[in-house]
């Protein structure tokens, strides 16, 4: 129900007929609804400085729509029991500004939710840092299987055996070598085959 369109009586139609019981009821609520909406309307936009006037009247509109079809319900719901509102305009406004909170709550942390994703710029980088970072990480890989090929087979298990955590002493231990003698023989190799692999490149 925006300021252009139909007033309470549309959000209410389904409430208003001869047999529906409650008309008076009804036909209060739909009174003082109108006179009621011109202060909602300043209240929403009080509420809103931050947004445009249609955005925050299209949020007011749906609120104050949902809490007069909620009212409307209960009326009908009591069966004409001794059952009245005794100020319907303060319930009215106590209601859709309880409701209208609410809601705005939820807006907000929906805003601060897409504020705090990152932007298609970013993600694009992120996307391409990704994609570098990929590459580098399989070019690397294909480094090390090279080098591990081209490997004679001492050197081959002395990495190996790095590779599943032995310490250098266990190493050499297991060489008959002592501990300085199994790291420089290894550096050794590691250092013939990255010149080789520098000639190859």
């Amino acid at each position: 129900m925006s300021s252009r369109e139909s007033g309470p009586e549309w959000v209410l139609s389904r409430f208003i007929s001869p047999i529906a019981g409650h008309q008076d009821e009804i036909s209060e609520l739909v009174v003082v609804a109108r006179c009621l909406w011109p202060r909602i309307q300043a209240h929403a936009r009080r509420e809103q400085p931050e947004t445009n006037t249609d955005d925050a009247l299209a949020l007011a509109t749906e609120v104050w729509e949902a809490v007069l079809q909620s009212v409307a319900k209960t009326i009908q719901r009591s069966n004409r029991r001794n059952w009245r509102i005794r100020n319907t305009e303060a319930y009215l406004f106590g209601a859709f500004d309880h409701r209208f909170n609410r809601a705005l709550r939820k807006v907000r942390r929906r805003r601060e939710t897409i504020q705090h994703l990152p932007s298609g710029a970013d993600l694009e980088r992120l996307r391409q840092a990704h994609d570098s970072k990929v590459v580098r990480d399989l070019e690397q890989s294909i480094q090390v299987n090279e080098a591990v090929r081209r490997m004679d087979d001492w050197t081959r298990k002395v990495w190996a055996a790095r590779q599943y955590g032995y310490s250098w002493r266990e190493i050499a231990a297991h060489l008959g070598l002592t501990e300085p003698q199994a790291k420089l023989r290894f550096r050794y190799a590691i250092g013939r085959l990255r010149a080789r692999l520098g000639r190859a490149a």
